[in-house]
């Protein structure tokens, strides 16, 4: 999320005053995230976020919209978006592209106990199986190529060892195909802070601005280097937790439980290159979130050890 392009009051009240949600009372800029612009409105009927998309163009949105509508049709809890007097959803503001959304109750956990990696484990295969048939044209545009090109951009600024690691994996990746593997439409970035809990119960699902066609399996990877890592390390009572769950609704196939350290390797290595990037060349705003490209350069180490073993 973060604030990339700043709102005046002014602004922000002009834009609410097409919606029937109220008087604007307060707002506040979002930090978590990276993507995108967010903020916290606060009206005279209710809670919400507005979201103007920096990256995201209004002609690829309205595939995500529907696939929220889509999503909450089918009781996965993500935001709902809030159409304006004349139904419209996505609008303009600041020369970016932005919708308003009802904001769910919930906090983000930063440490997930084990039931917790249990509950997301079942939301996400809820969210593969009832997406099966869903038709979403949206592909991976941070693929190996992808991974490939930001290498060479960053790869000036990398220390020998660092450039030479992310070179012998992009080759192992290269040569370790997953194209036969279940394909859906996947989240691609369901870290923690993208998931709220009330007491300990899974009530939100955030961010589905990364969702794509593309292998399930990387996507139950993404998820577990980031709910399982602990201390810098995959803590396997909740990786075993979180597979489980997973695995109680759609259980893997043979060919997925042969991938999958590999699919853990290219999960490590797809958000090292990102979190880099984002290091290297930060973006200019008022709340910009940093996050540490060393966590998955260990994840990395580990999974690639662990193969070997």
């Amino acid at each position: 999320m973060s604030v990339y392009t700043p709102i005046t009051r002014s602004q922000l009240e002009q834009f609410f005053s097409t919606y029937d949600l109220g008087e604007v009372i307060s707002f506040a800029g979002i930090e978590d995230g990276i993507n995108n612009t967010n903020y916290f409105v606060e009206t005279t009927q209710g809670s919400f976020v507005l979201t103007l998309f920096e990256t995201l163009t209004a002609n690829e949105l309205p595939h995500v919209i529907r696939l929220l509508s889509h999503l909450v049709k089918h009781n996965i809890p993500c935001p709902e978006h809030q159409p304006d007097r004349q139904a419209k959803v996505l609008r303009e503001l600041n020369n970016k592209p932005a919708a308003v959304f009802k904001r769910l109750r919930g906090i983000a956990t930063t440490s997930p106990s084990i039931e917790q990696c249990q509950q997301i484990g079942v939301q996400l295969a809820n969210v593969h199986r009832c997406t099966q048939d869903y038709a979403f044209p949206v592909k991976n545009s941070n693929d190996l190529d992808w991974c490939k090109k930001l290498l060479n951009k960053i790869d000036a600024r990398l220390s020998a060892t660092d450039r030479a690691l992310i070179k012998d994996e992009l080759l192992f990746q290269t040569t370790s195909s997953s194209a036969d593997l279940p394909q859906g439409v996947i989240h691609a970035d369901l870290f923690r802070d993208n998931v709220l809990f009330v007491d300990y119960q899974l009530s939100g699902i955030l961010d589905f601005y990364s969702a794509h066609k593309g292998t399930l399996l990387f996507d139950i990877a993404i998820t577990a280097n980031d709910w399982c890592c602990e201390n810098g390390a995959i803590n396997p009572d909740k990786l075993t937790a979180l597979l489980s769950a997973y695995e109680s609704l759609r259980p893997l196939e043979q060919r997925e439980k042969r991938h999958w350290q590999t699919m853990l390797r290219a999960a490590a290595l797809r958000f090292w290159l990102s979190r880099l990037e984002h290091q290297l060349y930060p973006r200019s705003g008022d709340l910009i979130q940093q996050k540490d490209p060393l966590i998955f350069r260990h994840l990395l180490q580990q999974h690639r050890q662990q193969h070997l073993d």
